[in-house]
């Protein structure tokens, strides 16, 4: 069964870590939109966040509301709730929560592994005037892989409003040539390379996870990979793993 989230504690936190990265912000105020800016600076457990993201909206936000707040946190998605601070001058600030939250629930335990991968990736405007055919294709490798998804080195940073088509071999099990995913987080690697965090899409459930616009451009087979697949290749990736201990 996969394990609840367990909570990182202020006090364990490399606050460093925060500088530059992107974050996501959901509140009372605009509760159809998320909005997106940077950190900028931090001051102890102060996140210091820049106006201008999300085209001027986080300058328009109300001093002292209750907030969701969403980043990247050592590769991984995390979450936690706060109150802005909007000075009349200056960097709006976020204090850090007592605790922050894994943002997703790890079903399956990824396993370090590099593999040849090609892929193209669109987001859900870009896709409804793209032919299928017309997509650029990449190579690339990838990082880590488990059966609900994959961390993949790509040329870009790519918001969570990206999918990709992916075709990846591997040795031993037979699974759907081409596999569709979600981005779920993407961080800075080296000087021009960015790590995306994808999750697989399965037959089961993609209707649910997926944009009308996007389902009626991408054909039904490409979306044959289920979760018996999914699990398969669970067994299968911590069988080598097993073998390489």
């Amino acid at each position: 069964m996969p394990k609840e989230p367990v909570a990182i504690t202020t006090a364990a936190i490399d606050h460093s870590e925060f500088m530059g990265r992107e974050l996501k912000l959901h509140t009372g105020q605009f509760p159809n939109r998320t909005l997106t800016t940077r950190i900028v600076a931090v001051n102890g457990r102060n996140l210091m966040i820049d106006r201008s993201g999300s085209g001027g909206l986080v300058d328009d936000l109300i001093n002292n509301q209750e907030i969701e707040v969403s980043l990247s946190y050592r590769g991984e998605p995390v979450i936690f709730k706060s109150k802005i601070a909007v000075p009349k001058k200056g960097r709006l600030i976020i204090p850090l929560a007592e605790n922050v939250f894994p943002q997703l629930r790890r079903a399956f335990e990824r396993v370090s592994i590099i593999k040849d991968v090609k892929l193209t990736y669109f987001d859900n405007v870009s896709i409804s005037s793209a032919r299928l055919n017309k997509l650029k294709w990449i190579e690339t490798e990838s990082v880590n892989i488990s059966g609900g998804g994959i961390l993949v080195e790509v040329p870009a940073n790519l918001g969570d409003d990206y999918f990709m088509i992916l075709h990846l071999e591997l040795e031993g099990i037979e699974i759907p040539r081409l596999l569709v995913g979600r981005i779920r987080h993407c961080q800075l690697r080296g000087t021009h390379q960015f790590c995306a965090g994808v999750e697989f899409m399965i037959k089961e459930n993609y209707r649910e996870k997926l944009p009308k616009n996007l389902l009626r451009n991408l054909p039904a087979s490409l979306f044959d990979f289920n979760d018996d697949f999914r699990r398969r290749i669970d067994e299968f990736l911590n069988r080598k793993q097993r073998d390489l201990e």
